[in-house]
């Protein structure tokens, strides 16, 4: 079996002599996963893709139905490995698969969850961080392990702080505060976690409005880090101290640490700070009334906001109202437009409240866990005592079944006024959503006249130009020429007109059928049997009978084969364009894929190809409105459409509808 030998040396030469009578510790788990982590780049094996490296590996491991503590050690390594090379999802089911094997072994599970939790946390899945953390707490919590306990809280104290949920992060981050207080530190990666408790306490209280409390926990977690010898994380706390200044109005004691804060960041490559930095530098400089300081920060954190990948919602939307409110000062009412649309697009605010419920929902089933554990300990302990205490026990499982029922009762209680809350919210976004989506259609109709009106005059300049020319000639070649361009120029201007009926036709109601994808492909060839002709096109159908009907809108599929198979024909790069369509059926999607060998499309334009009036070179023949009349079409269905493409060889279309269509 194969086997990574780091682990095998680990274990058999360093922890084998201590395991003879235990599992494991939680501190050499640590030890050997960040190992790994420190090794450079160079020496992870790159021969090997990373996702059959790991589904070879579990099979090996899973042939003797058992996993040994070396194989566990081997199993954290490579998970590393994982986490190294960015490849959090292949790491989770890594660490998945292994979870039900060492059920028995609560350091080894509690560690697992852990780690899933980090790599969650990385991939800002925020929910199934939490989950993650909550459970290795609980197994934490019960070993009395209070460094990883702590560091869990943190984490969850960490996602409460992105998700705005502020009184419940405040409350994890307290309490983990608490357990510290009981341990020495030992370890720069304790100082690690009392460091970022006090900071992300001191974020929740000066969101709170706490500003004493909130300045007293920052400048515990900067004391920290000057012990640590961590100057860019005393400027980073610094910002943070600063920002808590500019929220009390004293903008002079603000100023210095954010310049700090931003030209330390920047220097460290810390752009995500950088940026914070540089948002609340420009909100300073406004209340101080020191418009030419504003403009070069603006104009810097611009520079940062296009050439890294600034990920937080909230600091984006800071950013787009600063440069709404420049935009206006300056009387630049497009780009105030600009900035101001873009501030909409990401707002989060319903999201945050969907957050507030997720998270409070896993908060209430830990605390009840919690509640359930401490019963059946107390349960097992009169068991324990029953030969002489039988009476004293009875009494005990009646009380203790009195308070699981009246807790069951107040939960159902609870449950049922959270649904009517949320039959409630769900009514209100709803209306909310109705609203968006006139607003979103009388913009599109708004759009749509003023392009019409352009495009529409085009062909009619073209005709008038013709008709004085052919007044000018009597040779009857030169009018057979003159006529068929006339007849080119009616027939574009007939599908520019036909695309507006298509898109105004998009807002009517479209009654769910039995669609038969045969009959229908046949028919969508037959309507477009000119078009085919005159660019010698040809076709491979491949339907199988089981996946030859599908439950959807004819009139919206024929629109989607339309507009897709059009733009194959204008964007042929052969003589002879071969197109093939096919369709498949899955669990629980339909999927109808569209194939060419056309020019492609180079993949930053796979989203942009959607958008209204949207054409990646002015010289093509299209109307821009094709394939965003499919993406609306499979929309209104409950789809999605993907692209895959290589240049100068042709693209794959991939249409995903729902089996069970709502």
């Amino acid at each position: 079996m194969h086997k990574v030998l780091f682990g095998a040396i680990f274990y058999f030469i360093i922890y084998f002599p201590a395991q003879l009578i235990a599992e494991i510790s939680h501190d050499s788990l640590q030890s050997v996963y960040m190992h790994q982590l420190t090794l450079s780049s160079d020496s992870l094996d790159s021969t090997m893709d990373f996702s059959m490296m790991t589904s070879r590996f579990l099979e090996d491991i899973f042939k003797d139905n058992t996993i040994s503590d070396a194989e566990m050690l081997d199993v954290l390594i490579l998970a590393a490995k994982g986490e190294k090379l960015n490849k959090y999802k292949e790491a989770t089911h890594l660490l998945k698969s292994v979870i039900p094997w060492v059920q028995e072994k609560p350091v080894y599970l509690a560690y697992l969850h852990s780690k899933i939790g980090d790599y969650y946390f990385n991939e800002r899945k925020s929910i199934d961080a939490v989950e993650q953390f909550i459970k290795a707490a609980l197994l934490y919590e019960k070993q009395n392990l209070i460094q990883p306990l702590a560091r869990s809280y943190l984490y969850i104290s960490m996602i409460n702080l992105r998700g705005n949920n502020d009184k419940i992060g405040l409350t994890y981050a307290e309490q983990a505060l608490d357990y510290m207080k009981l341990v020495k530190l030992t370890s720069r990666a304790d100082s690690d976690i009392l460091r970022g408790l006090y900071g992300v306490k001191g974020v929740l209280e000066r969101r709170l409005g706490d500003y004493e409390k909130a300045i007293i926990s920052t400048d515990e977690s900067i004391r920290i880090s000057k012990e640590m010898n961590d100057s860019v994380i005393v400027a980073i706390s610094n910002g943070n101290k600063a920002v808590i200044y500019y929220e009390m109005g004293d903008m002079e004691s603000a100023l210095p640490l954010l310049e700090q804060d931003y030209k330390t960041s920047n220097e460290a490559k810390i752009y995500f700070s950088a940026f914070n930095a540089g948002i609340y530098l420009c909100k300073v400089h406004a209340a101080l009334g020191n418009q030419q300081a504003l403009r070069k920060t603006f104009e810097e954190i611009t520079t940062l906001y296009e050439e890294h990948e600034i990920t937080n919602e909230t600091s984006k939307a800071e950013y787009f109202k600063i440069g709404a409110e420049l935009a206006q000062a300056n009387n630049d009412v497009s780009k105030a437009n600009y900035y101001l649309m873009k501030f909409m697009e990401v707002d989060q605010i319903r999201d945050s409240i969907n957050k507030v419920n997720d998270v409070a929902q896993l908060q209430e089933k830990y605390l009840l866990e919690k509640e359930i554990a401490k019963l059946e300990l107390l349960q097992k302990t009169n068991v324990l005592q029953a030969s002489h205490l039988k009476l004293r026990t009875a009494i005990l499982i009646i009380i203790a079944l009195a308070l699981i029922i009246v807790l069951w009762y107040v939960f159902v209680l609870k449950q049922k006024n959270k649904k009517i809350d949320r039959l409630n919210e769900l009514l209100e976004a709803k209306v909310s959503e109705r609203t968006n989506r006139l607003m979103e259609i009388n913009k599109e109709l708004d759009t749509y006249l003023y392009r019409a009106s352009h495009d529409i005059r085009r062909p009619i300049r073209t005709l008038l130009g013709l008709n004085n020319v052919a007044k000018l000639t009597n040779d009857k070649e030169a009018l057979e020429e003159l006529f068929e361009q006339v007849h080119f120029t009616a027939l574009n201007m007939d599908k520019m007109l036909f695309k507006l009926q298509m898109a105004y036709e998009l807002n009517n109601d479209h009654p769910i059928e039995e669609v038969n994808l045969e009959n229908l492909v046949q028919k969508c060839l037959k309507d477009m049997a000119l078009e085919i002709e005159a660019h010698n096109a040809n076709f491979k159908i491949d339907i199988p009978n089981h996946a030859l009907y599908v439950q959807a809108n004819e009139h919206l599929i024929l629109m989607i084969l339309d507009n897709i198979i059009e733009n194959s024909l204008l964007y042929q790069n052969h003589g002879n364009p071969e197109i093939e369509i096919s369709t498949d059926m899955g669990k629980y999607y339909f999927y109808i894929h569209v194939k060419d060998n056309g020019y492609g499309i180079p993949e930053e334009y796979f989203k942009k190809v959607f958008s209204s009036y949207f054409k990646i070179s002015n010289k093509t023949q299209g109307s821009g409105l094709g394939l965003f009349l499919a993406y609306r079409a499979v929309s209104y269905l409950g789809g999605d459409i993907t692209i895959q493409s290589v240049i100068n060889k042709g693209s794959h279309f991939t249409i995903k509808l729902p089996v069970s269509p709502k």
